[in-house]
């Protein structure tokens, strides 16, 4: 998965833009962070990260993400 097939299934599924970070950098939301050949998704909540996975690209990392937020219901408007 793209960053912009990520973004066109996140508007399509009405999730909140709020319920989730690709910088690495987010708190009390889903997290992508990572490099060119490691990534990670995760939950971080006051510095924790719950949850975590690991992935060797970007697209696999994607992809785990949008299920997390597609089966929580609390990313959705």
């Amino acid at each position: 998965m793209t960053r912009e097939e990520f973004f066109e299934a996140i508007r399509k599924a009405n999730i909140r833009s709020s319920a989730f970070d690709l910088d690495g950098q987010g708190d009390e939301c889903y997290v992508l962070s990572g490099t060119d050949n490691h990534w990670s998704v995760y939950y971080s909540e006051r510095g924790l990260e719950t949850k975590k996975r690991h992935f060797e690209s970007e697209a696999a990392a994607l992809k785990h993400l949008f299920s997390l937020l597609k089966n929580d219901r609390s990313t959705r408007f």
